[in-house]
């Protein structure tokens, strides 16, 4: 089994099919994403002082970003469709209805901030493992030998122009879905629409002063 950065990489039957189902939808610059990820937000929760089982914990972080994919994104938020797509594949895998539901609510809140890393630890590792990889969330808690193992083994070429275009393209095909999410501003640059975020309208307007007393 391979380690990166003292992190084994799960090669079950299961995990490597997980791999294959990411490999063959996502771009390169996505699948060292998702790679790096699982070792980012297992690190984090080993040192959080957290168990997660190492298999689910690595199909979750390596399919967290289908929504983002031609193949699975959709109409709703990409990280719904990317749940949605990976509980389909779960249960076609054999996985229970408990460990399906456990790997939709990993993808689904993966960018939901305060709800993630509680939810569980499973939640968490994903969360925090893709937060430090697009945002750097945490990287000075770690030693940057750890840091640089990562990049050694997954290669950050081509990231952050790609993943900002994946992301306009999510934008671009389901823009009312991002209404009041992370997701709003980026939306409302580049669709040329006005959805509502926190931002943008603060102090809120009580949409019903009209009729209040």
């Amino acid at each position: 089994m391979t380690t990166i950065a003292g992190i084994r990489i799960p090669d079950s039957a299961l995990a490597r099919d997980a791999r294959d189902l990411a490999r063959e939808h996502s771009p390169e610059f996505l699948l060292a994403h998702v790679d790096r990820t699982f070792v980012f937000g297992a690190l984090a929760t080993a040192g959080a002082g957290l168990h997660v089982d190492e298999e689910l914990g690595y199909v979750a972080a390596i399919l967290h970003d289908l929504g983002l994919t031609e193949a699975f994104g959709g109409e709703r938020r990409f990280e719904i469709d990317g749940a949605e797509a990976a509980r389909i594949w779960a249960r076609s895998q054999g996985m229970s209805a408990d460990e399906a539901q456990d790997l939709w609510d990993a993808i689904a809140l993966h960018t939901s901030a305060g709800i993630a890393d509680v939810r569980s630890p499973l939640c968490a590792l994903v969360h925090w493992g893709a937060g430090l990889d697009v945002l750097g969330f945490g990287a000075d808690q770690f030693d940057p030998a750890l840091i640089d193992a990562v990049h050694t083994a997954f290669p950050r070429d081509g990231f952050s122009d790609g993943f900002a275009i994946v992301l306009e393209a999510a934008a671009r095909r389901a823009p009312a879905a991002y209404a009041m999410t992370w997701m709003a501003p980026l939306v409302n640059q580049c669709c040329g629409v006005e959805l509502p975020n926190l931002t943008s309208t603060w102090p809120p307007r009580d949409p019903f002063a009209a009729v209040a007393g």
